[in-house]
């Protein structure tokens, strides 16, 4: 063989042992890489929940206050601004757990975890909502 042929494998052979040795991600690492997966997702959702709802007030400051569209708005603007909240406390109050003994940090991360699922639920139904007001229909 050509010595860049046993260059390039010796080359490849290093690079293979190298991920053969990597320690596989911590099962603290892997729950905390799925929470904030779902945080980040969310987020996006959270943004289109938002653009909808300026839309939603810029059409109830337009409608008589005792309109049957808006009492519909006024509710999915209150979901909305439940949603928004939740998301924003949960950030405040979130604290990367690296420090914490490991079955304590698996359980805060499993709260953790529930919480922004729950989150992204209350997102997505706030959002789809505001879209059936629009006469568009919700993702399922």
């Amino acid at each position: 063989m050509e010595e860049n042929t046993w260059i390039g494998l010796l080359i490849a052979a290093g690079v293979v042992g190298f991920i053969l040795l990597q320690k596989p991600n911590s099962p603290i690492e892997e729950l905390k890489a799925q929470t904030m997966a779902i945080h980040d997702e969310a987020m996006v959702e959270m943004a289109e929940m938002n653009r909808l709802g300026r839309a939603l007030k810029r059409e109830l400051a337009q409608l008589p206050e005792e309109a049957l569209r808006a009492d519909s708005i006024r509710t999915v603007l209150r979901q909305m601004k439940k949603a928004e909240s939740d998301m924003y406390d949960w950030m405040r109050q979130y604290q990367d757990p690296i420090d914490r003994p490991q079955e304590e940090a698996l359980r805060y991360l499993e709260e953790k975890k529930r919480l922004i699922t729950q989150n992204q639920q209350d997102i997505r139904t706030a959002r789809d909502a505001a879209r059936q007001l629009f006469g568009a229909q919700p993702d399922r």
